[in-house]
């Protein structure tokens, strides 16, 4: 069985051990995308009281209550809105939002997200600002992930 909580602290470690220059920026923005993914995936699994994909959702009063439960993939959005509560409290911070797409679309354009990355040998984007994205993204998912149990 996949350990996406497991996963996303050694991502989210791996991303510190790397040093903080343009010839790491690719690599950065890939790991940082699939530390968030997992953690979404962890807190997915956690809301809908399953122990894994394709099993049947055991949140009373949730949309998707006594429905499989599937894995969203890459897709962060999908995750996010795939627990209703959460993805409510989510709606109400913009600023959420708007980091997690910086996240899913590190180097702004939609043609290319945080998976494809790895057919990218290198870019000038600013890791900074990424790293802003990054670190507001997962400290509202810790801050939060209490209101999902």
């Amino acid at each position: 069985m996949e350990d996406f909580a497991g996963a996303y602290l050694a991502r989210k470690k791996d991303i510190f051990a790397l040093p903080n220059d343009q010839n790491h920026t690719i690599a950065i923005f890939h790991l940082g995308g699939i530390a968030v993914e997992c953690r979404l995936k962890s807190l997915l699994l956690d809301y809908h009281k399953i122990n894994k994909f394709a099993e049947i959702s055991n949140r009373p009063k949730d949309p998707m209550y006594n429905q499989l439960v599937i894995n969203p993939g890459h897709g962060l959005s999908i995750a996010l809105k795939r627990m209703s509560d959460f993805y409510k409290k989510a709606k109400s911070d913009s600023q959420l939002l708007k980091h997690l797409q910086t996240i899913l679309y590190p180097l702004g354009s939609t043609e290319v997200d945080y998976i494809s990355l790895r057919y990218i040998p290198q870019t000038t984007q600013s890791q900074e600002d990424w790293q802003k994205s990054f670190d507001y993204v997962c400290g509202w998912l810790e801050k939060n992930e209490k209101t999902i149990v």
